[in-house]
């Protein structure tokens, strides 16, 4: 099949050269970092964006229900890759723009100049055309899936099935695409100039596709691009916070298990279910998710939150057992105050409590799994370091960074509260439902300083185990985890179906000689005995320390 790609654009831009009119036409390469959602096709009554491709056949002619819903098995079986070349369709662009200027009500006038507008019966046309957007080589729509977590991981009720999608992108090749305008109907050449800046604004900070407010759908600038000072990067009253990351981990993966993959959504889902364990705390379920809907979207709302996540390098350990070492930054932009009073608090605290993605409730530690076929030396858990530059490492790099005294966590927490109260002081309950979930308050659950291990389990240099027993990357935290009262039990240390109600981060030292220390937070839900059992001999530990939360 032929692939036509970016010949329509190339062809309209050595037309206006020859015709002496350049300045009526415009086009740039723009790069699609990891995927652009562009919906569920074939399954219609899913649709976010209709997909679209070059003439290729009949949909799957063999299936007897085309239109049925497959499962992801089915669907990473029979259609990994669909019989189309994605592209991204002008109405798409010109759409993206629109909602962009319609923020900023200075703009809306001359949008509608541009665009064209319609007023009762009266219509006037626009001045400028939109082409649609072909990568440059033809590329496949690959499957994608989502995986709702939040009832998993918070509410204790069950897994969920992942669900299949589609986008533009595998999340590992990134996708030159040149986008284009050209003026018509008597435009000037600065009528094109002022929709290509605004365009170059909207795809950079807004991005294209659905779900971009998860991390979809980013694009990276043209080369030399330079925006307009005059023109916002941000709503009115809205700000960001970029930090940069290093997460060390055994591994995490989207669609196919066996391919390391950090995605934003893992970002977005550990931002979100976060945020309901501390809403919990200080309003009732259904007020809890609908904040948390308003925050960070849902089916029918874009939510205030929008995050962008930036990959820069993959690192393999050089030793077994395999772990990872990805580093890159994610952004984070909503309203200034609830950006600084009720986003950046919970971060605060996730960090220093957790880390990100598949085993984010333990450090990175080696042991021992026992199975019918023998021994093994394998990995679980990971360890992450936030800082707001490549330099400077603002979480917990060190154990100064954590106040014994509690302060620390106190004063962050009730940033948040306080925050809670002036926004939502309907919602507000001091003393919520009690339920049984992971909820993160200083009644519900405990945070304790403990020692060990002895040094970092891994040398960052070199990536690298240290050598010695598996015992060696473990902490005292780790150590209680381990005891045969609480491993594996799904009141604690939770298994396959019951996740642990435990969370454990490990603190490294400021040098690699420098002795480390591990955080622990026990969730108490309904309060049962053996996680009142757990709380009353994590207290017991010698050295320990209560940061935040329940006494015994």
């Amino acid at each position: 099949m032929l692939y036509s790609g970016t010949k329509l654009i190339d062809a309209l831009a050595k037309q206006h050269q020859k015709r002496s009119t350049a300045e009526l036409f415009k086009s740039v390469v723009f790069t699609l970092d990891w995927r652009s959602k562009v919906g569920s096709f074939p399954h219609p009554d899913l649709e976010t964006l209709v997909s679209a491709g070059e003439p290729c056949g009949a949909w799957n002619p063999h299936a007897s229900r085309p239109e049925s819903k497959r499962t992801l098995s089915e669907n990473l079986k029979l259609f990994e890759k669909l019989p189309l070349n994605g592209y991204v369709p002008a109405a798409s662009i010109r759409g993206i723009v629109r909602a962009w200027v319609s923020q900023y009500p200075e703009l809306v006038p001359r949008m509608r100049e541009l665009f064209g507008d319609r007023t009762g019966t009266k219509i006037s046309a626009g001045k400028i055309e939109f082409l649609d957007a072909f990568p440059h080589q033809p590329t496949k729509l690959t499957l994608d899936i989502t995986n709702p977590q939040q009832d998993f991981q918070v509410f204790h009720t069950g897994s969920t099935s992942p669900q299949s999608l589609y986008t533009l992108g595998d999340g590992h090749q990134k996708i030159e695409i040149t986008i284009g305008i050209r003026g018509c109907r008597d435009a000037k050449p600065d009528d094109v100039a002022t929709v290509w800046e605004w365009l170059q604004q909207a795809l950079i900070t807004q991005g294209i596709g659905s779900r971009t407010a998860s991390g979809y759908g980013a694009l990276t600038a043209p080369t030399g691009y330079n925006p307009d000072p005059n023109l916002p990067s941000l709503p009115v009253g809205h700000s960001s916070k970029k930090l940069g990351f290093t997460l060390y981990s055994q591994g995490s993966a989207g669609q196919d298990v066996s391919k390391p993959e950090l995605r934003p959504t893992h970002w977005r889902g550990w931002l979100r279910s976060w945020l309901m364990r501390f809403l919990l705390g200080v309003m009732e379920k259904s007020d809890a998710e609908a904040t948390v809907d308003e925050l960070l979207g849902s089916l029918n709302n874009k939510g205030l939150v929008r995050l962008r996540v930036t990959i820069d390098r993959l690192d393999p350990s050089r030793n077994t057992p395999k772990f990872y070492r990805w580093m890159g930054s994610f952004e984070i932009s909503a309203p200034t105050h609830i950006l600084d009073e009720i986003i950046l608090p919970v971060i605060k605290i996730a960090v220093r409590v957790g880390g990100v993605g598949r085993g984010w409730r333990r450090p990175l530690h080696r042991f021992i799994l026992e199975t019918k076929a023998g021994k093994f030396d394998t990995a679980r858990g990971c360890h992450i370091e936030l800082t707001r530059s490549r330099a400077e490492v603002v979480t917990n790099s060190t154990p100064a960074k954590l106040d014994k005294a509690g302060g620390d966590l106190n004063l962050i927490y009730d940033v948040f509260r306080a925050a809670v109260i002036a926004n939502w002081h309907d919602r507000y309950r001091q003393h919520p439902s009690i339920i049984s979930a992971k909820v993160f308050s200083p009644t519900t659950c405990a945070v304790y300083l403990v020692p060990e291990p002895y040094q970092n389990p891994i040398d960052p240099k070199t990536l690298t185990w240290i050598q010695g027993e598996t015992t060696a990357t473990r902490g005292r935290g780790m150590e209680l985890i381990y005891q045969p009262k609480y491993k594996r039990q799904a009141d604690v240390g939770g298994k396959t179906s019951a996740c642990s109600w435990v969370s454990i981060k490990r603190i490294n030292g400021a040098k690699p000689e420098d002795l480390c220390q591990e955080v622990v937070c026990i969730f108490m839900g309904d309060r049962n005995t053996l996680r009142s059992d757990f709380l009353a001999d994590l207290a017991k530990i010698p050295g320990a320390v209560r940061l935040f939360g329940r006494e015994l």
